[in-house]
């Protein structure tokens, strides 16, 4: 594992998601950020760039999944409950809705629901109040050893 001590700062959602932003270098990369967070929602911002852009001139659907992604993950190892170390993703369902050009996207991600060790996490995505995208995953809480 790396040297993230997430346990240590599920206390402090302000220095936690800055400890996340700084170790989540793939996010990081493409201008995913945290604008809050809480024991209910993490809600991201992600910049849209040209340079992020498939061949026909449209945001790249990995672009967008990895953000969604990186939101996911800054939640469930923030609500996990101290009897865990770490989650890690079981399944992700992405479903893409409308083209993502230049632009801001909002999004936001909350806990469905939990069974034991499984987190159903979804991410919902806008640009202009619109969405364009949704991910369901299901995340699996690793214990402590």
């Amino acid at each position: 594992m790396s040297d993230f001590d997430s346990k240590s700062l599920r206390t402090d959602a302000e220095a936690y998601s800055a400890a996340f932003e700084a170790k989540d270098q793939l996010g990081g990369f493409i201008g995913a950020k945290c604008v809050s967070l809480s024991d209910s929602e993490c809600l991201y911002e992600y910049e849209v760039s040209s340079s992020h852009f498939n061949p026909n001139g449209l945001l790249h659907g990995g672009a967008l999944f990895t953000a969604m992604d990186s939101s996911q993950g800054m939640l469930i190892h923030y609500i996990l409950g101290s009897e865990f170390e770490y989650g890690v993703t079981g399944t992700a369902t992405i479903r893409y809705e409308k083209p993502v050009k230049i632009g801001q996207v909002l999004i936001r991600t909350f806990l469905d629901r939990r069974d034991g060790r499984k987190y159903f996490i979804r991410s919902i995505a806008t640009q202009q109040d619109q969405i364009v995208a949704t991910l369901d995953e299901i995340w699996i809480a690793i214990a402590t050893v």
